[in-house]
Order: structure tokens, then sequence, then C-alpha cells
């Protein structure tokens, strides 16, 4: 079973293949300054709507990601810790808009840029 519709499967497929067919290491999309997707904004850390979300299984899907780029959680600064370690705990409980967070593993995620999925699942 895949997370995603056939349709949105499609989309990030096709998306993927723009970024490989782009030739060299295309710009990160996490990286642009504005993006009409931003849901919430914090000081080092920003929440996104997805593009592509598992909406097989989410009724909502969201990406917290940091502001500045990195591919790996060891190059966080203490002050981006921090305040992760902040919305994790006691901002993204308080919305309770979220089922679960996973953090994405670096031979599974598309994106060369360090992000958590938010979800809320589908409960029929």
């Amino acid at each position: 079973m895949d997370f995603r519709t056939k349709e949105t499967l499609a989309k990030y497929y096709a998306f993927i293949k723009e970024r490989k067919s782009a030739g060299g290491t295309p710009p990160c999309r996490f990286c642009k300054e504005i993006l009409p997707d931003e849901k919430y904004s914090f000081k080092y850390w920003k929440i996104l709507h997805n593009n592509f979300p598992y909406d097989n299984i989410a009724e909502l899907h969201d990406m917290l990601i940091p502001k500045r780029h990195f591919a790996d959680e060891t190059e966080m600064n203490a002050d981006e810790r921090e305040e992760l370690i902040d919305i994790k705990v006691r901002i993204i409980p308080g919305m309770q808009a979220y089922d679960t967070m996973i953090e994405n593993f670096k031979k599974m995620r598309s994106m060369e840029h360090y992000h958590i999925h938010l979800i809320k699942l589908k409960i029929d």
C-alpha cells in the first residue's frame, strides 16, 4: 500500500523527475524566502503544507522544517535545537491538529533539507 493516492503519487514522481532533469543540484524548494504553503513561522522553524501528502492515510499532512538549510539534525545549532524541542513538546501538542510526527530517513527523503512530517490520520 502506498501512503499517497495515485494522483498525488503521479504528481510527486513528476516533481522528482523534473528535479533530476534540471541537471546539477536543483535549488532547495524549502529554502525559498516565502512559500505560499507556509502555515506557521517561528524564529528558526516553519510549518508548511505538504504538496505531496500521504493522502491515502492522512487527513492533514504538514511539515516542520528549519528556516536555515541543513540536511541532518547533527548540523542544528543550539538555538535551533532548543526551539525545535519547544515546538515538538509544547506548541504542536497545544495545536491538537496532528496525531503523529515522523522524522524523515536519509534513504527515503526527496528533499536534502531536514524535515519532520506532521500528520493527522484519517480515522474511519
